[in-house]
C-alpha cells in the first residue's frame, strides 16, 4: 500500500506557486516542522480512534443478528460469564482473546468465525490509511485538501486500486 501511494504522490505535477517560493537552504532538513506538525497531528487523531474503537468498540459497533456466526448455544458453553450471562448481540462481541486479568474472551471462538470487531478495526485503520493519503498531497496548511485532486488520473487510479482492495 505504501508503495503505491508513494507512486501516486510521484507522479504529482508541479503547481506554478513552488516557483515563487524561496530556494531551500543547503543544510535544511527534509522534512518541515510543519510537516512534522501534520505528521504528529495525524497520528495523535488516528490514535485515539483506533484506541477507541479497540478498546470500547464492543460497547457500540452493532451487531447484525440475521448474519452472526456465533449462536446462543456457543455463548453457553463459554467459560466467562460477560458472554453466558444475557448477551443479546446487540454489539459486536469483543475481538480479544483475553481481558486484562488474563480471562478467556473471543479465543475459544476463534475456530468458529474470525472476529467482527477486530475486522471493523482494521478495515477502519485502512480507510483512515487512504484518507490520509489524500492529505499528505497537501502541505502547507491548505484548509482544501480536496483541491486539484482530480487534476492527476495516475493518483485516482491508484487510490481506487487500493480502496477495492
Amino acid at each position: 500500500m505504501d508503495s503505491l501511494a508513494s507512486l501516486a504522490l510521484a507522479t504529482e505535477t508541479p503547481k506554478p506557486d513552488l516557483l515563487k517560493r524561496p530556494p531551500y537552504r543547503k543544510k535544511e532538513y527534509i522534512i518541515s516542522q510543519k510537516m512534522v506538525k501534520h505528521i504528529l497531528g495525524m497520528s495523535i487523531f488516528q490514535s485515539i480512534i483506533l484506541f477507541v474503537i479497540l478498546f470500547a468498540g464492543h460497547t457500540f459497533l452493532p451487531e447484525e443478528m440475521d448474519t452472526a456466526v456465533i449462536t446462543y448455544d456457543d455463548l453457553k458453553s463459554h467459560p466467562n460469564s460477560d458472554y453466558t450471562d444475557g448477551y443479546d448481540f446487540t454489539y459486536v462481541l469483543n475481538g480479544s482473546k483475553k481481558d486484562l486479568l488474563g480471562n478467556e474472551m473471543y479465543g475459544t471462538f476463534e475456530a468458529i468465525t474470525p472476529s467482527r470487531h477486530l475486522t471493523i478495526f482494521f478495515n477502519i485503520f485502512v480507510l483512515m490509511q487512504i484518507w490520509n493519503m489524500i492529505a499528505a498531497r497537501k502541505i502547507n496548511d491548505e484548509i482544501n485538501i480536496c483541491s486539484g485532486l482530480f487534476t492527476n488520473a495516475m493518483f485516482i487510479g491508484v487510490w481506487l486500486v487500493i480502496l477495492v482492495g
